[in-house]
């Protein structure tokens, strides 16, 4: 299995953010340099298995929530983001939520794939 380490980076950086963390914040908790973060969040290095231990660690996340893309079936892993997203919606929020979805499926499924 090959990583997608850009990927990997993309989701440290969206989570630091969900989180409202600078990189300067993050490296400090995670005993790292903020040159180190900032190459690992762009892609531009593969991040270690301690360095990604403690960056979700300072984070307070889970590795899987980090590498779910990578996994060649990521469903399980996208539970917990879909019922934080349907949480508190009225019920013609979900049915539009639901709408939506299904629409934008139907639309990737119609077009060519993009890497």
């Amino acid at each position: 299995m090959l990583l997608d380490y850009k990927l990997i980076g993309k989701n440290i950086r969206d989570m630091r953010k969900k989180v409202n963390l600078t990189q300067e914040v993050l490296a400090e908790r995670a005993g790292l340099s903020v040159n180190h973060i900032s190459h690992i969040e762009i892609g531009a290095s593969q991040v270690s298995l301690p360095a990604l231990v403690n960056i979700c660690e300072a984070l307070k996340t889970t590795t899987d929530r980090i590498l779910y893309d990578n996994l060649s079936q990521p469903t399980e892993y996208l539970r917990a983001d879909i019922t934080e997203c349907f949480a508190n919606a009225s019920p013609h929020e979900t049915r539009v939520m639901i709408a939506s979805a299904l629409s934008v499926k139907q639309a990737m499924r119609t077009l060519p794939k993009e890497r």
